[in-house]
């Protein structure tokens, strides 16, 4: 079952990658870096804190990829809008103590980005827990 429900995905994406290809070169350049200096989680999958890349896959898919290509993950985004269009992009991580969840993707010279599902774990923290702390990071220049 298991295999099935990964092979659904992984067509999924790969459909999601072949329709939108022709914008995927419009979009090469909202390629964002950053320097994420904790260890933190997206989904189930925990990454160690580095350098990673974020790549747009469509307009729901991002993959994060580490600089040194040891970690990654493929993550859906729910679109989400804010009032003012942000100069750089921009992680948002909620903070529960010593752990992070990436929540949020906002993409650079615009006002659009994606918001993840909280996860199981991230869930369960926030009822143990007050309001998560915001942390932000900022893209770095190429």
């Amino acid at each position: 079952m298991k295999k099935q429900v990964y092979r659904s995905f992984a067509t999924f994406l790969l459909l999601s990658v072949i329709w939108a290809a022709p914008s995927l070169y419009a979009q090469s350049s909202r390629l964002m870096t950053f320097k994420i200096p904790f260890h933190f989680n997206i989904g189930k999958t925990s990454l160690p804190a580095g350098d990673y890349t974020v790549q747009p896959l469509s307009q729901t898919a991002l993959l994060i990829r580490s600089d040194d290509c040891r970690s990654s993950a493929i993550v859906l985004t729910i679109s989400a809008q804010t009032s003012q269009a942000r100069e750089k992009g921009t992680l948002v991580f909620n903070q529960y103590g010593n752990r992070y969840f990436l929540s949020k993707v906002w993409h650079p010279a615009n006002n659009l980005g994606g918001e993840l599902l909280p996860s199981k774990l991230e869930r369960e923290l926030a009822q143990n827990m007050s309001k998560p702390q915001a942390t932000i990071l900022t893209a770095q220049k190429r």
